[in-house]
């Protein structure tokens, strides 16, 4: 059965995308919203965080909506390696008659009913754009959404997922409605003083470790209120650890509370996918995260040690 057939039959449909939902989650929820209304089904996309204010160019950024959600017939999960990433929405994937799983990560736990993952994919809006392109599908405004999400999940294609295949998708995004000097603009050259001194701040927390192979940066919530940011502001501040020559792994670890911390890795060449998994987290070998429990300088420590445990040391 394909998406669109999927939705078709569907009565009610909710998508939900990740907590802290990053440019891909974001631009794959927005396209297969605006094919379920293409296709006279009205939906709600629903995340269970608050979304990151510098989305807020995209067309439809505010129909996205954290707060409630009743029940659905059909519910589409994008971008989520696992259930718990869902949150509060999980019940909904529980209650469904039809859940899918649309994803890219190696550590999908292949939650839903219907399990669309592509582990090899650069995002899931890569994975969207062959489903869609091949049903015919793509219009100006999804190719508009998709390319948001290739663009990010590729570090505006630098990363080393950026395959032929992102390119030729690329290529063929270009071909709608779609600026991407204008979209690279609003997404990284597009941000806030309150944002900048937090930066200026997690690079003076920098520690480094073997011989300055691992860099680990600290933002604590301290910081967040004192620079008037949030949560969402601190999504790329990682890359400043990973712009080091010597440092083949970054560690971003931020404040939850006193006793709980969100870990983020970035990697060069090691699998940080498995350094996560040791605290039940996941994502990619190149690009994973987790959460801590304790306190900072025993969480520092635990985290260091599952990414030297996967070092040539």
């Amino acid at each position: 059965m394909t998406i669109t057939e999927i939705i078709e039959h569907a009565k009610s449909i909710l998508i939900i995308g990740h907590q802290r939902p990053d440019g891909d989650c974001i631009g794959a929820g927005l396209t297969l919203r605006h094919v379920c209304n293409k296709h006279g089904k009205s939906c709600d996309f629903v995340v269970d965080s608050p979304v990151p204010t510098h989305f807020s160019f995209l067309p439809d950024f505010a129909s996205i909506n954290m707060q409630n959600a009743h029940e659905y017939d059909t519910v589409i999960c994008v971008d989520c390696a696992d259930h718990m990433r869902t949150g509060k929405f999980e019940i909904c994937v529980r209650k469904a008659k039809v859940s899918v799983n649309i994803d890219h990560h190696c550590s999908n736990n292949r939650f839903a009913q219907i399990n669309i993952v592509f582990p090899n994919a650069s995002s899931t809006c890569e994975i969207l754009f062959d489903m869609l392109d091949a049903l015919g599908e793509i219009d100006d405004i999804s190719a508009y959404y998709l390319f948001v999400g290739l663009s990010t999940d590729t570090g505006h294609f630098r990363h080393s997922n950026t395959t032929t295949h992102v390119f030729e998708i690329a290529s063929r995004l270009t071909q709608y409605a779609v600026n991407a000097g204008e979209i690279a603009k609003n997404l990284y050259k597009n941000t806030t003083r309150a944002k900048v001194q937090l930066i200026s701040r997690a690079i003076q927390s920098m520690r480094f470790f073997v011989d300055e192979r691992v860099c680990v940066i600290c933002i604590m919530q301290k910081d967040l209120e004192e620079c008037g940011c949030v949560l969402a502001d601190t999504e790329g501040i990682i890359d400043y650890g990973m712009m080091i020559g010597s440092v083949d792994v970054a560690v971003c670890i931020t404040e939850q509370h006193a006793t709980l911390y969100k870990v983020s890795y970035r990697s060069k060449n090691i699998d940080v996918a498995a350094a996560a998994a040791v605290f039940g987290g996941g994502g990619h070998k190149l690009a994973a995260g987790c959460a801590v429990h304790g306190k900072y300088e025993d969480v520092v420590r635990k985290v260091l040690k599952s990414v030297t445990d996967g070092m040539d040391i």
